[in-house]
Order: C-alpha cells, then structure tokens, then sequence
C-alpha cells in the first residue's frame, strides 16, 4: 500500500510539473530611448546599472543587436515584426503622403498585443507610443487593455507630457519624474492582474535617457566630478572594459573620432565644468532608469510572477547627435539651469561620441552606433548565466520570438483583414539553446531618411544621404567600420546592393530625394543640426 501511495504522490508530483511547465509565459518588453551601446555597466559603462547588470550577468547578451536607427521607425518594427516602411512608419512619425511613409503603423502590420490578446494574454503599455498618427494606430486600437498615457494627444506625439511639481530649485520631485511616473503605472496595472491566472506582456517604453537632460538632484549627485576628464578619456575607459567583458575581441580597434568632435583640451575650464554637468545628468537619467526596472522586478516578485517570465531590454537607436543649443530654438527656450525642467538641453554628439562606444556614429545613421544596441535576456532556469553571444538578431525578429515562446497563432485574417507575412527570425535557438547567431541568408536592410545599409553575413554596405556612394566593410575583422573595402570587392558591393534594391521595392522604399521636400522643416533642421562648431555651451549652468 505504501509503495502505491509513493507512486500516486510520484504521478501527481510529475502531473503538476508538467502543468507548471505548459503554462504559458509572462512577457516583459523593457524599451530605453536613445542609450548609447556603451552606457550599462554591462556593455563597459561607468554609470551605476545593478539591475540590469545583474540581469545580464544572470542572463544573456548579445554582441549585435539591431535597430532602425531612430525612434518611431524602430517603435514600428518592434510592435509588428515588420520593416519600418512596411509598417507604414518609414521615415518617422509624420505623414509624408505615401503608404510606406504615413508615419503611424497600418492595419496589415498587427502588433504584438494584437497577437498575444487573441491567444490569451493580458495586455499592457506604459509610457511612449509614437507610432499613432491622425487618430489612428492608438494603443489601446491596437491589442493594449492597459493602457498609459491613456490621451490621444500623448500617444500621437510620442512621450508622456509630464508638467509637474518641481522642488524650489526647479528639479522635477520623486513622483512626477517621468520615469518614475511611467514605472508606477506598469507597476498598478501588475497589481491589477497578479490574482489573475492568464499570462501578461507588459510593453515598458521609457524615455529615458532622451533628452531634454532632467533628472533628480540625488542621482545626479552620484556623479559630481565623473566626467571632469571628458569623453575621450571615459570613451577610452568604456572600451578597455569591454574587451575585458569579452564583449569586444582583443584585436578589435576603436572607431575613428569624428573631425567635429570638440578637443577637451582645448576647451577652456568653464566649458569643460558646462560640459561635464551635461554628462552628470545623463548619467543620473541613466542611472533612475536602472533603479525603475529594480522595483520592477521585486513587484514581480512580491506578486508571484517572476519565476515564470522574460524579460528583455533594449535600446531604440544609439546615442544621438542632437545639438539643442543650436536645434529647434533650443538656446531661446531654455527657462532654467540644465537639469531642471526648464532645462532644453542633450548631451550632444560629443558626449554621444563616448556612449555608442566603440562603433561609429550616431542615432539616425546606419553605421554601427545608429542602428547596434545593448540586448539582454533574462529567464530563471531557462536563460544560462554569463553568456554573451554575437547573435546577429534584429528588432523584426522579436515579434516571432515571442509567439514562439508563447505558443501562439499569427492569424491568416485578423478583423478582416490579411495581415502581413513575418519577415523576422525566432531567436528561442540562441536565446535558449547554443546557437550563436541567427542565420539569415537573404540579410538585414535599412533606410533612414535617405541613410542606407545592407548586411549579410560578414559583409555591410553603407550610404550617407546625400552621397549615394556605397562604402562596404567586412564586421568580421572591422566591426567598428574603419577601413572601407569597397574597392577591393566589387562584386561583393554588386551582390549587396542588387539585395538591398530587392528589398526596397518589397518594401514601398522610395529615393529619399523624392521625399526630401515632403520633409517638415524642423526635421531638416534637425539633420543639419548635427554638425558642429567649436563654440563655447550656450546653456546656463
């Protein structure tokens, strides 16, 4: 009788494990807003992360990870799984006149709430959009039950608009930070549904470290006198300690600094005080961020719902190039020191320069710094410890990951409608098994406003706008683009550029100089501003 009874408690014990083990899993989707490659602890930065550290250390990091070099194009590919132009999102969040071009994302792409909400998933957004437009495309139209900013206004335009309580000095208070306040209200909706048995995705769109530069008084603190040696110094820093993470191989060199970068030296005291205070507050922005995903997951430990989870945290471009003083009437709006809410300022290309250590450019190129971010994993007894694989993934590729994971059906007609085909890759192989990379033999492509690259394999091609030169470079031995070979290997840029014209035609892509006078005059303003003159900071200290 005895034995029967270790039996039965046997099969009931295996019976519940398996229960436990097809239950579908929770969903964390964690989005930074223009961070730079380098700005984790884990990817070689200085700035305090320990939670996302920690994340990564108990997960998985990815050498290239890939994004479409600017905000709301990235934003639509993440949410569909599609190219930015055939979201419909193709060059940012302004209706340019064309189908691939309208600016928000269309009803053929479904999103991942879409998806996930058929096959059973609450469904849950906090804080920036910007993929809506017209009254179209809103979240809460696309698959979202919880919803913040739940304004029309706030969604179309992209982030939150937070106007509160500031202390007598002007910086924000705790709980009207912006990232704080995007936090809380993930934090509620958890709350909502941790009695819950159904599964969640909770999509995470911080704006942090975007600019204008605000942060607490307290984080930024934490760094007086961080950055008084300036960004070659930290850049040098950055890239020391990646080699060291095994994040960069040994015979890897540094990307060459660009002409218009400020020499520290030959900046006087003051501008390099102004200067580092920039730093200060971005890395206190940085800093806040990390702090928001550690309450995160104590409120998913504290509910019950960590142990079966992944999350992922991502970046939606690489560090900009962005000069306020000199953008968008910057130098005239600015109301308060940098910092404080009066405050329009960015870190500007120079400190950029240190944060997309150790590639190339900036947000809106399509050299490694534009379009390569930090990528991390984390899930308790499925995801090893201490890996960091090339991966080779891109942001069309999450999409398919998580239905994979989830289980679930991309529907053949959703309202109606067909949607379009997945164009992605699941990542599951590398993500939890000992693949190393994703193989992908029709390759990666992107256009940005009239910047483009084709990747496959070893190989990328790259074109600035307005050249329509090709440049090639072999990211097997140059991963940081500094010797153009394109001279050397014309059939290699034949083969690349026949792709890449292959697909913009699959993709409604149009030459940008058809659509360059279309453009709304604040974003030429905005591509012109990023060249620089070695001038004194016209901000306020």
């Amino acid at each position: 009788m005895k034995k029967i009874f270790s039996i039965l408690y046997l099969s009931m014990g295996l019976t519940a494990l398996g229960m436990a083990q097809q239950k579908k899993p929770n969903i964390v989707l964690i989005l930074a807003d223009d961070l730079g490659y380098s700005d984790l602890g884990a990817y070689g930065g200085e700035i305090e992360t320990p939670n996302l550290d920690r994340l990564a250390s108990e997960g998985l990091r990815l050498r290239e990870f890939y994004n479409n070099s600017i905000c709301a194009p990235t934003r639509a590919s993440l949410l569909t799984g599609q190219y930015q132009h055939k979201a419909g999102v193709g060059y940012f969040s302004n209706d340019l006149g064309l189908p691939a071009y309208q600016g928000y994302i269309n009803q053929e792409s479904l999103t991942i709430a879409e998806v996930l909400k058929e096959n059973g998933y609450h469904t849950i957004t906090s804080g920036k959009w910007h993929v809506s437009g017209k009254g179209n495309s809103l979240p809460w139209q696309r698959g979202f039950d919880f919803v913040f900013p739940k304004e029309e206004k706030s969604s179309d335009s992209g982030a939150p608009g937070f106007k509160g309580k500031t202390d007598a000095q002007g910086y924000p208070l705790p709980e009207h930070d912006a990232t704080n306040v995007i936090n809380q209200h993930a934090l509620s909706f958890l709350d909502q549904i941790k009695g819950d048995k159904k599964p969640f995705f909770l999509y995470l769109a911080h704006t942090a470290p975007h600019w204008p530069l605000v942060a607490l008084p307290q984080d930024i603190a934490k760094y007086k006198g961080k950055y008084d040696k300036g960004w070659e110094a930290i850049r040098q820093e950055r890239f020391k300690r990646q080699k060291e993470l095994g994040l960069i191989r040994p015979d890897v060199k540094l990307s060459v600094r660009d002409e218009d970068i400020y020499d520290w030296d030959r900046l006087s005291f003051d501008q390099r005080q102004l200067w580092a205070k920039k730093m200060e507050i971005y890395a206190a922005m940085v800093d806040r961020l990390d702090q928001s995903i550690g309450q995160l997951i104590q409120k998913l430990k504290d509910n019950g719902q960590l142990d079966n989870t992944l999350i992922v945290f991502l970046s939606d471009n690489g560090a900009p190039a962005e000069d306020l003083v000199k953008w968008h009437h910057g130098a005239r709006i600015n109301t308060g020191p940098v910092g404080t809410t009066g405050s329009y300022e960015s870190q500007s290309k120079n400190w950029s320069y240190a944060s997309n250590t150790p590639y190339k450019a900036f947000k809106d190129y399509t050299y490694e710094g534009g379009i390569n971010t930090p990528f991390i994993a984390w899930f308790p007894n499925r995801i090893s410890a201490h890996t960091i694989k090339n991966g080779e993934g891109h942001i069309i590729d999450l999409a398919p990951t998580f239905y994979a994971l989830a289980g679930a059906k991309y529907p053949k007609i959703y309202k109606g409608i067909k949607p379009n085909d997945l164009k992605g890759k699941n990542l599951l192989p590398v993500i939890f098994e000992d693949k190393n990379q994703i193989d992908r033999p029709e390759g990666l492509f992107w256009e940005r406003a009239g910047n483009r690259a084709a990747r496959i394999g070893k190989w990328k091609l790259v074109s600035t706008w307005p050249s329509y030169k090709w440049e090639l470079y072999n990211l097997e031995t140059d991963p940081t683009e500094i010797k153009d070979v394109a001279n050397q290997n014309h059939d290699v840029v034949s083969q690349l550029s026949q792709a890449y014209f292959n697909w913009a035609k699959n993709n409604g892509v149009v030459d940008f100089a058809q659509l360059e006078e279309r453009e709304p005059e604040s974003m030429k303003e905005f591509r012109k501003s990023k060249v620089q003159e070695i001038a004194a900071p016209a901000f306020r200290f």
